[in-house]
This record gives structure tokens, sequence and C-alpha cells, in this order.
């Protein structure tokens, strides 16, 4: 591990939040965007050129049971993936491997296995304890032009106090998304 390995959120959601529709359907996340539709600027993160960065995955079960039951081949290739979680994880891919521990160990655990890289923390439970914990250095954010409503999953729901944000960057992108980059202050 080096001091240099940051912690990235790299995340879809609605204008109002919404990571996950109910019963974490993710279908309204399938909008031209990012990794379709160029960018206003050649400077927009796109999801390859972060994966590059990242050395390792931290993900919140719920993501990983979500990610697991779609109809895909596994999205991460030979990316390290370390679920949090306290259950054991059936058939999961040689690369995925369970941690347990409070945000502060489990950050620790992922960064030492991202080496030099960063670490991608995906998960709206984990993401929130973490940038409590004033963990998370950067959070790349493409909001869809969408408002969800009621139900689903709000990225920052729970998240207790005010957290003070430096937006460092944004991009358009042809059909409308927005891409925020922001590190807490």
């Amino acid at each position: 591990m080096t001091a240099s390995n940051r912690v990235r959120v790299y995340m879809g959601c609605s204008l109002d939040g919404v990571i996950a529709g109910p019963d974490d359907d993710l279908s309204f996340l399938d909008t031209p965007g990012p990794a379709n539709s160029p960018p206003s600027s050649p400077e927009a993160l796109q999801f390859d050129a972060f994966m590059a960065e990242v050395g390792a995955m931290l993900m919140g079960r719920r993501t990983y049971d979500v990610v697991d039951a779609m109809d895909v081949d596994w999205p991460y290739g030979d990316t390290p993936v370390l679920v949090a979680t306290h259950r054991p994880l059936t058939g999961a891919p040689p690369t995925v491997r369970s941690v347990s521990g409070d945000i502060a160990s489990v950050v620790a655990e992922a960064k030492a296995a991202a080496g030099d890289k960063d670490v991608y923390l995906d998960g709206g439970l984990l993401i929130r304890q973490a940038l409590a914990a004033g963990l998370v250095d950067e959070m790349c954010l493409t909001i869809l032009p969408l408002i969800h409503g009621d139900g689903g999953v709000r990225l920052f729901d729970g998240l207790q106090g005010l957290t003070k944000l430096a937006f460092v960057s944004h991009q358009a992108f042809e059909g409308g998304m927005i891409q925020i980059t922001a590190r807490p202050r």
C-alpha cells in the first residue's frame, strides 16, 4: 500500500440521488451516456479510464448480490474485489473475497489489495459509512436527466451530518447527463 492510492466512488444516479430502483432495479441507468456517447469534453472520466487507475474494489454485499445476479460475465475482470459481508460468498469468481470489520479496517484492507493504485468503493451503505468516516477521497457522479421519485435506494439517505465538497470538474454528455467530480473537504 502506498500513501498515494485514493478511495474513489464512481456512480450513476438520478437527479434525486437514486442509485437503484425498487427491488434493486438498475434499468433506469440504461440510458445513453458516458459509455456510449461522446462527452462534450475529452477530460470527462470514462469508466474504462477510471478502472485503469483502480487496483482493487470494495463493495457492499447487497451490491455484490445485484451484480452477481445480472445475466452478464463478471464485469470487473481480474481486479480484486473485496465484499464487505459476514455471510459466505458461494460460487464467487476467483478474484472475489469477503472482508469484515469496521469501515476503516475494510478500507485499509482494500488499499493494501490495491497496491499503488486506487480503491473503487461501490455500494450505498459503504459509501455513506466511508464519507462519514472521512475516508472518501473523490466521488465521480454521473447524474441522469430524470427524477426517480418514491422508492429505490438513495445514495445519501441516512448520512449523518454535513459533508462539504469541492467540485473539481463537471462535464456534459449528449443525452443530457452531467458528470460531476467532487472531493470532500
